[in-house]
């Protein structure tokens, strides 16, 4: 038997091979193969970024749980520090102060006061109190005035004011000092 050439229909244009997925109305199986392939990879890739997707909303939850959790922690920390010292004031508050000569209420308030420093310098707090002829470091000391100084280079402190207080390199309030003046040039 002898098969017939195929010529092209007045509808195909010329050069182009018949389209079997037209008239039978479905694409070839290699075709939709690689639709299957693609379909696959769509899915897994839905899948990875969902898993992705979970695990970074999981790791912002832990995250702020974590944070909670360390300045609970932290605040827990200077609380354990100063609770004694408040309890040590209660003790001195129910001892009939009129009693008391001021030497011994001025000695009740330096042992109050050195308990509250020793509180702070355990959660890391440490007191900035520069002493004369110290370099004026603009991170640590505000400048609130001048004052003449001997034996005292310019621009150095010549007196503190008040003390400021520092937790590592972040101050928390900066000591107020007078510094000596720097000659006109």
């Amino acid at each position: 038997m002898t098969t017939e050439p195929k010529h092209p229909s007045p509808e195909q244009p010329m050069g182009e091979a018949p389209n079997d997925h037209a008239t039978h109305g479905s694409a070839p199986q290699g075709e939709m193969a690689i639709l299957a392939e693609l379909h696959k990879q769509i899915e897994e890739k839905q899948q990875s970024y969902l898993r992705v997707l979970a695990d970074y909303q999981n790791f912002q939850r832990r995250s702020r749980e974590n944070e909670m959790r360390a300045r609970d922690h932290g605040v827990t920390h200077v609380a354990r520090a100063i609770v004694p010292v408040l309890e040590n004031m209660d003790l001195a508050l129910g001892h009939d102060l009129r009693s008391l000569d001021a030497n011994k209420l001025a000695d009740a308030v330096n042992l109050i006061r050195s308990e509250l420093l020793k509180a702070l310098g355990q959660c890391g707090i440490e007191r900035i109190d520069p002493t004369p002829g110290e370099e004026f470091n603009p991170t640590f000391h505000e400048a609130v005035m001048q004052q003449s100084a001997d034996k005292i280079a310019p621009g150095r402190v010549a007196q503190c004011l008040q003390a400021g207080y520092r937790f590592g390199d972040v101050p928390l309030r900066s000591a107020k000092v007078a510094i000596t003046p720097k000659p006109d040039a």
